[in-house]
């Protein structure tokens, strides 16, 4: 009766599991995630230098993280890839959205203040002798361009002395915009960047300023401060008074999107290391869709196929495993949507054929059972004392099989990149969901079944289907005569 009980008990708590998951998607919005191969959008591939340490990476993924969040883009993936990639991925990203996003992601956002030591316009007689610096020597004297040039026309370059401060000592920024109606004498009207300093870079900004405004009595004293942004000349104002309090401000022929987006990128500071865009793929929402189409046809094909084979092969039996496939589809994509809504996964192409994958190994399970159970019947015994020994012949055989296959998913999800690791996450936990449907749900449904001698003896039971043979009779001692 205790047996009997806990058989009852474990198929209860799996029901429980069962209302819950729907309750989830039907009263809850619960729902998979999906990759941008299934809804379109674009996927970028970010590369660092070669010999760039790991910190500095994972530095670098968390700057990018936090700039996409500050954008409020939707269901974002961005993971790292081998060493030095850093993949982004966006569904629903396209047009103009798709562009600002792909400069905004690679974009250093180095800001640096130095003082102008010598401005060379184009067409001076050292204007052709003068060469731009490349990279950013923080303790050099540099050249770098105007950002702000009319097209067309030869950048105003800048003579700079050494780093003064860096944007590392930003705490906030903001776009705001200059009205040209209400602009006060040297105001710069449009759109511009505003900014507060931390309390050491503000004691700093006020001595630098304090130094470059020279004698307040005599403007031509005055001297300018460089805003440089990745190694190019945003403004380079006059500085005619010290600037305290920790605000500034940062002026140029800005649109309202780059103002935005430089507020972002000064708010969530520097990338460590400059990133190059090494691969962008653009899928389209069509295709998108199209992909998605596909995978659920594959997946309902495969699915109608299994089925009528178990019903054709194992009868009532093939009705449990209908029941057992329903369930464990069920918590796969609960537990895929879970994901989603927790750790951010997208369910991509190579992540649905996981799932499908996992189908087949899900239905091995069943028939190796039933096949033990089979053999157990065909030496004589009845399903009641052949279900014991036939499901603890079976369970090895399914635990060291799907063992093997868990493993193989852990191991290419830890050694692969891109979409083979959605492959591998989907294909590991699928076949772990196998076995805890085959342990809570068939185990106690098939031996309650075995228990009841009106079920265990239905001519559609399956048990003696297909292969299945009556028991051969027993050989006759002292041979033939």
């Amino acid at each position: 009766m205790r047996s009997v009980r806990s058989l009852v008990t474990s198929i209860v708590f799996v029901l429980i599991l069962v209302a819950l998951s729907a309750t989830g998607f039907l009263a809850w919005g619960l729902a998979p995630q999906l990759g941008l191969d299934l809804v379109g959008g674009v996927s970028v591939v970010l590369t660092a230098p070669p010999g760039t340490p790991s910190p500095v990476i994972d530095r670098a993924l968390e700057t990018i993280r936090e700039r996409v969040d500050r954008l409020g883009v939707a269901e974002p993936d961005i993971t790292r890839q081998g060493e030095l990639n850093i993949q982004v991925q966006i569904p629903r990203a396209s047009g103009r959205s798709q562009q600002r996003l792909l400069e905004l992601l690679g974009r250093t956002a180095r800001l640096e203040f130095r003082e102008v030591l010598e401005t060379v316009p184009p067409g001076s007689e050292q204007y052709e002798g003068t060469e731009i610096t490349p990279g950013s020597p923080e303790n050099e004297e540099v050249v770098f361009a105007d950002a702000n040039r009319p097209e067309g026309q030869d950048p105003t370059l800048y003579r700079l002395s050494e780093v003064l401060l860096t944007g590392d000592a930003i705490t906030e920024a903001r776009a705001s915009f200059q009205d040209p109606v209400s602009t006060q004498p040297g105001d710069t009207p449009g759109w511009r960047v505003d900014f507060e300093l931390n309390s050491e870079g503000s004691d700093r900004f006020g001595e630098i300023t304090t130094e470059l405004a020279g004698d307040p009595n005599d403007p031509a004293d005055d001297r300018q401060l460089a805003i440089v942004l990745d190694r190019r000349v945003e403004s380079a104002p006059s500085v005619q008074s010290p600037i305290t309090g920790g605000t500034g401000v940062i002026t140029g022929d800005f649109t309202e999107p780059e103002a935005r987006d430089l507020a972002v990128v000064l708010q969530t500071g520097a990338l460590p290391v400059e990133l190059e865009q090494s691969e962008v793929q653009t899928v389209s929402a069509t295709l998108g869709r199209e992909s998605l189409r596909q995978g659920i046809l594959a997946g309902v094909a495969g699915l109608i196929l299994l089925s009528l084979y178990l019903a054709f092969y194992y009868r009532l039996l093939g009705v449990v495993t209908w029941l057992g496939m329903a369930i464990w589809g069920l918590f796969a994509l609960t537990l895929i949507a879970i994901l989603g809504r927790t750790a951010g996964y997208s369910l991509t192409l190579a992540g649905v054929a996981g799932v499908i994958v996992s189908l087949g190994i899900a239905a091995d399970s069943y028939i190796v059972f039933y096949e033990r159970l089979k053999d157990e019947v065909r030496k004589g015994k009845t399903p009641r004392s052949a279900v014991a020994p036939a499901f603890a012949s079976a369970w090895r055989t399914i635990l060291a099989a799907n063992t093997v296959t868990i493993v193989a998913a852990v191991i290419l999800y830890l050694l692969a990149i891109g979409s083979v690791r959605g492959f591998a996450l989907t294909l590991g936990l699928s076949t772990l969901l196998d076995l805890f449907v085959v342990w809570f749900f068939k185990r106690p449904t098939v031996f309650l079944i075995a228990r009841s001698r009106r079920l265990s003896e239905l001519r559609g039971m399956g048990l003696r289907s297909g292969v299945a043979q009556e028991a051969a009779p027993a050989p006759v001692a002292g041979g033939s005569r």
